[in-house]
């Protein structure tokens, strides 16, 4: 015959089981944040196939962004095309605990390129800016220069136009635009698109723009 207090030892042995069970079903159900997913799942159903993921923390923002892979070379953007996608960004601002989500693109209207951030969520458009239109040489200036390859027309404009504008992008800490007429010495013109990013360190990047080879058009 089990005599009272064996039965209340076996209860209570029986309920510390219970909870050393529930606390090892609670550790094995819990799993690690997945900020690329959390990212994904706000997307609403965008393709991100090929696109790369990336964090980046300061003292006052954590952002988490997919980035089309694409901008690693010269993009050419197809007659056809009305837009393209450069990247998905997350924005945590620390001091309020809010979190903004955008999307960062060219859009194409004809020649004319204007480069779109929109908030996701609400559809606000938080930037638009449209780069600015070729130079049309004058018939009593001379012609324009041909060269072997596009990237040799794009190194000519690093070597005599960029620092200037660089120079200017640190000043403001804003993005500076530029488009160029490359033509090459087999009579193919392109406009090439370029923007040149701020590299001063006390200019805060916000995570909107991947840093960008250049857009290319045919003409």
């Amino acid at each position: 015959m089990i005599s009272a207090n064996d039965r209340s030892k076996s209860a209570f042995c029986l309920a510390i089981g219970l909870l050393s069970l529930g606390l090892v079903c609670s550790c094995k159900t819990t799993t690690a944040p997945d900020p690329r997913q959390d990212l994904v799942n706000s997307l609403k159903g965008a393709n991100v196939e090929g696109f790369l993921f990336a964090t980046n923390e300061d003292e006052a923002q954590v952002v988490v962004s997919l980035t089309n892979s694409a901008v690693r070379t010269l993009i050419k953007l197809d007659n056809a095309a009305t837009n393209l996608v450069l990247r998905y960004a997350s924005v945590r601002e620390k001091n309020t605990n809010t979190t903004r989500t955008y999307k960062t693109e060219v859009t194409k209207a004809g020649t004319a390129l204007t480069l779109l951030v929109t908030d996701i969520a609400t559809g606000e458009v938080v930037s638009r800016k449209t780069f600015p239109a070729l130079e049309t040489p004058h018939t009593d200036t001379p012609a324009l220069p041909t060269f072997d390859s596009l990237e040799d027309c794009i190194k000519d404009f690093n070597c005599t136009r960029r620092g200037a504008l660089e120079c200017e992008a640190n000043r403001t800490c804003e993005d500076q635009f530029a488009a160029l007429t490359c033509c090459l010495k087999n009579g193919q013109c392109f406009s090439v698109h370029m923007i040149i990013r701020p590299t001063s360190l006390r200019c805060r990047l916000i995570g909107f723009l991947p840093d960008l080879e250049g857009l290319v058009l045919s003409q």
